[in-house]
């Protein structure tokens, strides 16, 4: 590049950078209108037609549809999942995949559905000869229960030494919000692109992913994404897999009284027979953790989240149930292999110990997510890691520790992938979740000089 041109490039990015810091009022009040916007997993309506308003004032040419369940389930067997709303969510088990015909047969279509409930993509053209860019994010956020833990309006979006409260902030309004702000800045600086920039809004990120799935279905393609999901402006380039998971039990309901016939166990109940099942998991657990250098982080972490069963306190169990989640690295498979693992872990266990042999427990998957892998030597990975180094941030990019939707862009749609953004994952899904609004107002800055950096300027 030329001095002259870059000259002009460093003054045309001065002048969208000022714009974003005198208009400081504005950007936080787009963001207050959108945290007060409530947008819950499922009732995502509200929270798309606020964005959807955005995205025509900011001059996006926008794509408007409902994800399409049955065929993202034709393209993407192994990966599609139910809808899930926040009222009714993880409540159709199954033990091998999810599929259409299932959700068909369940009778649950009627709030497991994606109606009224729309995908926006905007995108502004650029002029020809630059990178094209992706920036995602989703607008559903979990439900606000326990409303008694908050001290603060979920929706209110309330400001108190200097952070933002309410659901969403950090998951991940904030992120969203930041992209639209800095296209914002950079169009009414004058900028103009040479790639195409395109913000997708996506619905059901939240215990799904099938609104970023079925975008991907749709051949929306760029060459390369950004993630905005809290990350507190540094960059992930990885992230680990997760799946839901419960393990049913049956019993024989008995009082003291009639538990034993003679030397012989009659009331063995669905709760006696936790112990056994506990174990496995816990071993499976141990099994991909052995060996694991010292210093280093478990690729493998089991959580048993919750345990319930039984009537009344002088019978003996008829039904008791584990749920719980896992989280596993890149490097102990995909998915489909560590949920093979699950069902051998629980049919060893049944084979195995004299309680399940009477009565088997039976594993069901809720949800699962694939993890996703790339070099650290990302071409976009670099380009955001050189912005924030110069900018005084931190620009090593690291691997990722939650789940998220970059899964799909990397897995199913071939896109080189980073996540990037305000706020962070300890503030997702709990009470008075906040932001902090410096960070929201850097990763705005941040996102100028990137953006303008990847696609170039005309």
């Amino acid at each position: 590049m030329l001095a002259s041109d870059l000259a002009q490039l460093h003054s045309q990015l001065d002048k969208a950078l000022a714009a974003a810091r005198a208009q400081h009022n504005r950007s936080v009040r787009y963001l207050a209108d959108f945290v007060s916007t409530p947008s819950l997993t499922g009732e995502e309506g509200p929270g798309q037609n606020h964005m959807r308003a955005l995205l025509r004032k900011a001059g996006a040419d926008i794509h408007d549809a409902e994800p399409d369940v049955e065929a993202m389930f034709a393209a993407h067997p192994d990966v599609a999942q139910y809808p899930t709303h926040w009222q009714h969510d993880l409540i159709l088990p199954y033990a091998e995949l999810p599929t259409f015909a299932a959700l068909q047969a369940s009778g649950l279509e009627t709030v497991l559905n994606y109606d009224g409930r729309p995908n926006l993509v905007g995108t502004w053209r650029g002029e020809g000869g630059g990178r094209s860019l992706i920036l995602n994010g989703h607008v559903d956020t979990v439900t606000i229960e326990p409303r008694a833990g908050w001290t603060r309006d979920p929706f209110g979006a309330e400001i108190a030494d200097g952070l933002m409260y309410g659901r969403g902030t950090s998951d991940m309004k904030g992120g969203v919000m930041a992209a639209l702000m800095a296209i914002t800045y950079l169009r009414e600086a004058g900028i103009r692109l040479r790639g195409d920039v395109s913000l997708q809004c996506v619905v059901n990120e939240e215990h799904a992913g099938n609104g970023t799935l079925d975008l991907v279905r749709r051949g929306f393609r760029a060459d390369a994404a950004v993630v905005l999901e809290p990350t507190s402006n540094t960059i992930a380039i990885s992230h680990p897999g997760g799946l839901y998971w419960q393990v049913s039990l049956i019993g024989v309901p008995r009082s003291p009284g009639a538990r034993w016939n003679g030397t012989e166990l009659e009331g063995l109940g669905a709760i006696d027979a936790l112990p056994p099942v506990i174990d496995a998991l816990l071993a499976l657990e141990a099994r991909y953790n052995a060996g694991t250098p010292q210093g280093q982080k478990m690729p493998f972490a089991l959580t048993i989240g919750r345990v319930s069963g039984g009537h009344y306190e002088t019978a003996t169990a008829a039904e008791a149930q584990l749920k719980g989640g896992a989280y596993f690295a890149p490097s102990l498979g995909n998915v489909t292999e560590v949920m093979a693992a699950f069902r051998e872990a629980i049919a060893q266990a049944n084979c195995s110990d004299p309680r399940l042999l009477r009565h088997p427990a039976k594993l069901e998957f809720l949800h699962h997510d694939d993890a996703t892998a790339q070099s650290s030597d990302l071409e976009v990975a670099r380009v955001m890691g050189a912005v924030l180094a110069g900018r005084g941030g931190d620009g090593t990019p690291y691997q990722g520790h939650f789940c998220c939707d970059m899964r799909h862009l990397v897995n199913q749609g071939g896109i080189p992938s980073i996540v990037f953004g305000p706020g962070s994952i300890a503030q997702a899904h709990k009470p008075d979740e906040y932001i902090p609004i410096a960070d929201y107002e850097a990763a705005i800055e941040h996102l100028i000089v990137f953006i303008a950096e990847w696609c170039g300027i005309a």
